[in-house]
């Protein structure tokens, strides 16, 4: 069974957790310890600076090491930073890139058709996931009503909330689970007992990633949640990787 973190990053960010990874060296060695084979990352300088620059560092240093698939930031393509986006792309299938996310809490923009259209457009066709962070959003429900805005207009685009709390927000997910075939969450918070038995029983293991927020939170938590969980072994192996890698291979750039 493949243990792939759909959630992870390192570098230095402006505040840093209490036991981080200033390096991919270091990330490397704690996915090691852990057990855990592949891991979908970004340098910290993504969300903390500007993918400008952090998609740049994420990609160098993914090329260095083998159990790290690299994942890159967004941005407006009107202000032309990433270039447009026919060279947007053609810059993600040279350096391999098959998943995106968005911060647009931090670089100031809004995630909406008007802004992101073309973009996601071409990441329905081409079959690119989103990922979005839960708290990124200011109040307590804006990350779900975001999702659903883009997932009304972009029914078709895979999208994933990542570290969405501890404490159960099923009746906020669970209707875009419903509704929208390619929406999911990770594993990453979600400490509900029992929830990911109920998930994999009403909604489907699809729509569980297994992720561990690492830095901010120890890998061994989320690991042990999924490991100790009351579902079947496909069920289990379809969320610690198999999921994540088809929805990767899947990507057509």
């Amino acid at each position: 069974m493949e243990l792939f973190d759909c959630n992870c990053w390192y570098g230095v960010p402006r505040r840093p957790p209490l036991a981080g990874a200033e390096t991919a060296e270091v990330l490397v060695e704690e996915m090691a310890r852990a057990g855990i084979d592949t891991a979908l990352v970004r340098n910290a300088a993504i969300f903390e600076q500007s993918p400008v620059t952090g998609n740049r560092l994420t990609s160098d240093d993914c090329a260095k090491y083998e159990a790290l698939e690299p994942s890159w930031g967004i941005l407006p393509p009107q202000t032309d930073e990433l270039g447009d986006l026919d060279e947007f792309i053609a810059a993600m299938r040279r350096e391999n890139v098959r998943s995106l996310w968005a911060y647009p809490e931090k670089h100031r923009y809004l995630l909406s058709a008007t802004t992101m259209g073309g973009l996601f457009e071409e990441m329905v066709c081409r079959g690119v996931p989103l990922f979005l962070r839960r708290n990124e959003m200011p109040g307590k429900f804006d990350t779900y009503e975001l999702a659903e805005r883009v997932l009304l207009d972009f029914p078709g685009l895979r999208l994933i909330i990542v570290a969405h709390g501890s404490w159960g927000e099923d009746r906020l997910f669970r209707p875009l689970m419903e509704r929208f075939p390619n929406f999911a969450v990770d594993t990453s918070r979600y400490e509900l007992d029992g929830g990911i038995e109920e998930i994999c029983n009403t909604c489907g293991p699809t729509r569980l990633l297994f992720g561990t927020n690492f830095p901010e939170t120890p890998m061994g938590g989320p690991l042990l949640t999924l490991l100790q969980a009351n579902i079947s072994d496909d069920d289990r192996a379809l969320i610690a990787g198999g999921n994540l890698r088809g929805m990767l291979e899947e990507v057509r750039l």
